[in-house]
């Protein structure tokens, strides 16, 4: 399971990704994606279940992995969903998102 920023407007309204200059797609409860660990290739598929992570927060926050980058936290992964791709312990995975 994931949470993503735009569920709707009013998730859109919260999270504010414009203010990061991120534009994503509208996606309700029940859309699945697939997260793509951008270094290791590791993927696992998610179903959006709730409105986040406040993006405005995290804005150009910058992680990375073997030189690979992504800025701006656009989705959140329960645990389960974030240990098929990577350790706990990292915290953030730059990664690829994807239907």
């Amino acid at each position: 399971m994931a949470a993503w920023p735009n569920l709707s407007s009013a998730c859109w309204n919260v999270t504010n990704p414009a203010a990061c200059g991120e534009n994503m797609p509208r996606r309700g409860c029940g859309s699945v994606m697939n997260i793509k660990h951008q270094c290791s290739g590791a993927t696992v598929c998610v179903t959006l279940a709730d409105c986040g992570p406040n993006t405005q927060l995290w804005c150009s926050e910058k992680t990375c992995c073997n030189g690979a980058c992504r800025t701006h936290r656009v989705v959140d992964l329960t645990p389960a969903a974030y240990s098929a791709i990577g350790s706990l312990s990292s915290g953030l995975l730059p990664v690829y998102i994807y239907e």
